[in-house]
């Protein structure tokens, strides 16, 4: 990446973006020319049939924490995945549902990894989609590492509606999504001493290895390589989320969401 000057670093004040206007910060990418990464952690709770995950970035220390984004997890009668997000303002979650939600990140098919970030505050009944995710297929019992692609939009612009029944995957596949980006995590290399896979991670709270951990990179104008997001098992009910340009918070939260899904090919 190009140099950034103090300046331009320090004008991008999160801690004070975040208290005037919450809602804005989530949804707003983060600006090129910050290098640095937003330092989060993620905590799951059960709460009784459901879980619960929380979003805190961390501040200068990691005593300072605030609560940015919390979510749902439950599964449908139908049998698919959902994850229903709400800002952390005073609501209870036991209200969260689809009228509170200001987001819901949707498996769209039950049998394969593939999920869709739909937009819910937009009144209309079709609602527009933010982002797609979508896993390689990956038999049972393999120790390979997983493969998967991030669909993003150029600009929030670019929302739009779809056909019913139609997503930004079919677009995708279709060859018709000259406004999409196109995002792959960083594949691991295999240790032939060790006989394991291993991923170096840049966040030294990330001590354990886990298969759910993953980095994000994404070609920049020098078509060189950036890291631009970083997940990370710290212990069982914490996660390291770490992201930067051109991720906002809520698409950050909802990729790595994605790969807390109980999946039955992996």
């Amino acid at each position: 990446m190009a140099s950034v000057s103090q300046n331009n670093q320090s004008d991008f004040d999160i801690e004070n973006l975040i208290k005037l206007d919450l809602k804005n910060f989530i949804n707003k990418s983060i600006p090129k020319e910050y290098e640095n990464f937003i330092q989060c952690h993620i905590k799951r709770e059960k709460d009784g049939f459901s879980t619960i995950y929380s979003l805190y970035y961390i501040g200068q220390n990691e005593d300072d924490q605030i609560l940015l984004l919390k979510a749902r997890k439950h599964v449908t009668i139908g049998g698919h995945s959902e994850f229903l997000l709400e800002i952390s303002l005073e609501n209870s979650l036991t209200k969260l549902n689809d009228e509170t939600s200001i987001a819901k990140l949707r498996s769209i098919k039950i049998l394969q990894h593939e999920y869709v970030l739909y937009d819910y505050e937009n009144n209309q009944e079709n609602k527009p989609q933010i982002l797609a995710i979508i896993y390689d297929e990956h038999r049972f019992g393999s120790k390979e590492p997983r493969k998967f692609t991030v669909l993003l939009h150029n600009t929030k612009e670019d929302l739009r509606q779809f056909k019913e029944n139609e997503t930004i995957i079919d677009e995708w596949r279709a060859g018709r999504s000259n406004d999409l980006i196109e995002i792959k995590n960083k594949i691991p290399t295999y240790n032939q001493e060790f006989q394991v896979y291993s991923l170096p991670m840049l966040n030294n709270h990330i001590k354990e290895g886990s298969h759910k951990n993953f980095q994000l990179i994404y070609l920049n104008e020098h078509n060189e390589e950036d890291i631009i997001m970083e997940f990370g098992h710290i212990n069982e009910n914490r996660f390291s989320l770490d992201y930067r340009y051109p991720l906002t918070t809520i698409e950050a939260f909802s990729i790595a969401l994605s790969s807390f899904h109980d999946r039955f090919r992996t």
